[in-house]
């Protein structure tokens, strides 16, 4: 049975949105810890522009909306971390579980990224998803107690 949590993603204090996500998405998709990227998927994103396509939807939210927060106050993106048990699952099916449970949760309105990472004794998904919606409309809102799937 799989373990998962949720965990807000701000831009740090001096850095850029941009900078921060390039940061974060990179981690995710290290090769050392996904098979050399064979464990990485996505939805309505690439993964090696999934960083700019991000940052891209936020500048056309706040265009459009003409809503914009402080960076520190501002959820620039979501990660969900699904940990299984070690011996439990094989990588690839870890990989396509992290990719339901991110559709099923964003209702398909988030682009995001599934990095399943086997280098620990536990296999386990990094799930990156963006906090603005495709349509650049609105954000995903994470309400206190919200739970996961």
């Amino acid at each position: 049975m799989a373990i998962s949590k949720i965990k807000p993603r701000h831009a740090s204090e001096g850095r850029s949105i941009a900078a921060v996500l390039k940061d974060r998405i990179d981690y995710d998709k290290n090769p050392d810890k996904t098979k050399g990227g064979l464990l990485v998927s996505s939805y309505q994103c690439d993964p090696d522009t999934a960083w700019q396509e991000f940052a891209l939807s936020k500048q056309i939210y706040e265009a459009e909306t003409g809503r914009k927060r402080a960076p520190e106050n501002d959820v620039i993106s979501y990660l969900i971390v699904q940990s299984f048990k070690p011996g439990e699952i094989s990588p690839q099916d870890a990989n396509k579980l992290g990719y339901q449970l991110a559709l099923e949760f964003t209702g398909g309105q988030h682009q995001f990224l599934v990095a399943t990472h086997v280098d620990k004794k536990h296999i386990h998904c990094h799930i990156e998803f963006n906090s603005t919606a495709l349509d650049c409309a609105h954000k995903f809102n994470n309400y206190w107690n919200q739970r996961l799937l």
